[in-house]
């Protein structure tokens, strides 16, 4: 009766599909539960085994090619003192490790592993900055809890990461060409020097928390069900 699409870009996506397909399509974006943790940054760290005193960079992403945690890894050579720290499992995992290894940062590459949910928010607490270098995505999710709960996000450019990473015409991250190593590591350093530009991006990353509520998306999916429920009874 029905298609649900997360985000006004992935309905372009059907733009010319027939009309009768077209006419299903209802957007109703992603919801999500806060992620921020009652932790402390050095007690997060502690508790997943990270170093408490460096800079780190993380990601929670499945290891996955399309989500090009490569180039996240390629920073570090330029970046001496900082670490980066990844939430996940999936195929790519010996790649990452074996590139990490031939850039000789092996040392500073953390594979935690997989997280519960309710652990996300102590990974993220456990963060200075959330980099997100996926090359497709149809909302983003990762990027859009980590800045919501109060972590700087450098992303790639993405029409779907525009849309979703912004709170009233104010953005909540720099999107930046991450496959260009050299800007995608200036888009990281600039956030650490310009303490004004992280604080600005913490503000309107909190106001995705409400604009991406978990309730507002269930009770769009009620209505959404009372609808469709009402018109076969009236059929």
């Amino acid at each position: 009766d029905r298609i649900t699409v997360n985000s006004d870009d992935t309905r372009r996506l059907y733009e010319n599909h027939p009309t009768s397909y077209r006419t299903r399509i209802v957007s109703i974006p992603h919801g999500f539960e806060s992620k921020r943790s009652g932790l402390d940054r050095g007690a997060a760290r502690t508790r997943l085994g990270l170093p408490v005193e460096a800079e780190i960079l993380g990601c929670a992403a499945r290891l996955h090619p399309t989500k090009r945690l490569d180039l996240a890894i390629r920073l570090l050579p330029s970046m001496p003192g900082r670490h980066l720290a990844l939430a996940g499992q999936g195929p790519d995992r010996e790649r990452l490790e074996t590139l990490a290894a031939e850039l000789g940062v092996a040392d500073r590459v953390h594979l935690v592993g997989e997280l519960q949910p309710t652990a996300i928010g102590e990974f993220l607490a456990a963060l200075d900055l959330f980099v997100f270098p996926t090359v497709a995505e149809t909302f983003g999710l990762a990027a859009v809890e980590a800045a919501a709960a109060g972590v700087p996000v450098v992303a790639t450019d993405l029409p779907v990461l525009r849309e979703v990473l912004e709170v009233d015409g104010r953005p909540a991250a720099v999107l930046v060409d991450t496959t260009d190593i050299a800007a995608f590591a200036a888009a990281v350093d600039r956030v650490f020097a310009d303490a004004d530009l992280a604080a600005d991006l913490e503000a309107a990353g909190a106001g995705l928390a409400r604009r991406f509520s978990l309730d507002a998306m269930i009770d769009a999916y009620a209505r959404l069900i009372d609808e469709v429920t009402e018109g076969r009874r009236a059929a």
